[in-house]
């Protein structure tokens, strides 16, 4: 990476963990002399989100199988030209030298490093390709034997019993902190004070 880039990268993470320090100190300030101001904050700022809607719109069932076997042959030779340019591409069009060195300079990698990348992604590139010119050849000539496959490998997940702990809200940390404010606005300004003046400490000697 750049040493501008870098430098420039690492200021902006110092100055937005000293926002943050800034942040706690004032919160922790509000347990200390002010809970109820910060319990009034937090209950307009505590509003439930629900991920219902995403989930209704992800659990629809998309099918393009009947496309595929209503126009097998056309899609048949479109994924077998397709896979037969991306084997050529990545044997008989790849020169492998050279693409190692541009990978390495681009990437600042070592050329052993670089080679084993290039080596795996061609791999994943040519095994593809071949399953698709598998796929694509069964299309042309016996469409009604990927059926089976097709039928076993189209299983429905649905999404909602996975989404489903995120629907549950949890209010139980505020009421702990509140129920200790005092201890946890001590704790919180002297942990902000501490970063902070370390934060402050670095910035102004390493600028």
């Amino acid at each position: 990476m750049n040493p501008i880039v870098e430098a420039l990268l690492l200021r902006s993470a110092v100055l937005f963990l000293m926002l943050g320090s800034l942040a706690g100190l004032v919160v922790g300030a509000l347990l200390l002399w002010f809970p109820q101001r910060l319990r009034a904050v937090s209950s307009l700022l505590n509003r439930w989100i629900s991920t219902r809607h995403l989930d209704q719109t992800l659990d629809r069932v998309v099918e393009i199988d009947p496309w595929f076997y209503r126009h097998h042959r056309t899609s048949a030779w479109l994924i077998l030209l397709a896979s037969a340019y991306i084997i050529y591409s990545f044997t008989v069009g790849l020169n492998r030298t050279n693409t190692v060195i541009g990978l390495s300079r681009y990437f600042h990698l070592p050329e052993g490093l670089a080679g084993g990348l290039l080596d795996a992604m061609v791999l994943s590139a040519l095994l593809g390709a071949l399953f698709s010119a598998f796929v694509s050849l069964f299309l042309l000539l016996r469409p009604s034997m990927l059926r089976d496959f097709e039928q076993g490998a189209n299983r429905w997940v649905s999404l909602r019993r996975g989404l489903k702990p995120l629907e549950i809200g949890r209010a139980g940390v505020d009421e702990y902190i509140f129920k200790y404010g005092r201890q946890a606005g001590i704790l919180l300004v002297l942990g902000s004070l501490y970063t902070l003046t370390l934060l402050t400490f670095w910035f102004s000697h390493y600028r």
